[in-house]
């Protein structure tokens, strides 16, 4: 015998050169997927198998419409004449992130819905900036309640958009999504502005500027208690709630680091108060050398 013929994996036989043969004669998804799937499918199909420890359905969903259109077959289920209406179920997580698309590389990102009456191309430099390091900032010369954000990496982009959108900043509910710009245009030499467009790129305050620095490993979506950094031995609880005070901020509650007295962590009445807090009091002066930081805390007091 020159050539052995296997036509499924089973107790009985099997082809370790090729995982994806049937079990049976009735295993129709089977048959489907190793008789009809194109080559580049079925390598998708055995693969995202192996990783999730069974077989998986709608194989050809999120693989392009080269794939697809062949064999009639649509994102619900698949459609062919020899099996009729096949209804399959959902696909698993392992193929999902196999075959979805890659992230846009966006660094832009569209902000409506603001407070025009309150919201600076620095307030938006200040709270995006707790997502990633600001690039530019402008505020729609025709639509001050809008604004282009741009951020230096894609990652942090999507990260500011996750966690921001909807979220209410000076009593409105900010819209955060992706924009089709590729870039914040700085204006032209002598076209007006009137101080709506920044560029921030060589700012002092970026906070992740430095590679492997600890502000990546606090990234926390806005919540009412913030956490204070960068506090001189000299400046006392007091101190800090009366600058808060001034600023107009109530404070619920405040907790230096039993370890650390450089940091505290202070609660605001609402998420709202505690936004517009970070806001106005990151980069406040506490001594000639000691600027406050101020970022959304993991924990509450």
């Amino acid at each position: 015998m020159t050539c052995l013929n296997v036509k499924y994996n089973n107790d009985k036989s099997r082809d370790y050169t090729n995982p994806t043969l049937p079990s049976g004669d009735g295993d129709a998804h089977q048959l489907l997927t190793s008789e009809l799937m194109p080559q580049r499918a079925r390598l998708a199909l055995a693969l995202a198998s192996r990783m999730s420890g069974g077989v998986l359905a709608q194989p050809f969903l999120g693989l392009g419409s080269g794939l697809a259109s062949p064999y009639g077959v649509g994102v619900g289920g698949v459609g062919l004449p020899a099996f009729g209406a096949l209804t399959l179920t959902p696909a698993s997580p392992a193929l999902r992130a196999l075959a979805a698309p890659p992230l846009p590389l966006a660094t832009v990102l569209l902000v409506s819905n603001l407070n025009e009456e309150m919201v600076t191309p620095d307030a938006l430099f200040t709270l995006f900036g707790v997502y990633g390091d600001v690039q530019r900032v402008k505020i729609l010369y025709n639509k001050k309640d809008s604004a282009l954000i741009q951020m230096a990496e894609p990652h942090q982009a999507h990260l500011a958009m996750t966690h921001m959108d909807k979220l209410r900043v000076f009593g409105k509910a900010m819209r955060v999504m992706l924009s089709k710009h590729q870039t914040v245009q700085l204006p032209k030499e002598g076209q007006p502005d009137a101080g709506l467009t920044r560029d921030y790129s060589q700012s002092p305050l970026h906070r992740f500027k430095k590679p492997g620095s600890k502000n990546y490993q606090n990234i926390y979506p806005p919540s009412a208690t913030l956490h204070l950094s960068n506090i001189p031995a000299t400046v006392s609880e007091d101190d800090i709630k009366d600058a808060f005070t001034k600023r107009g901020f109530a404070i619920k509650a405040f907790k230096f680091f039993p370890k650390d007295r450089k940091m505290a962590l202070v609660q605001l009445p609402s998420i709202d108060d505690a936004v517009a807090a970070l806001i106005k009091m990151h980069n406040y002066q506490l001594s000639e050398s000691n600027h406050l930081r101020v970022s959304f805390s993991k924990s509450s007091i």
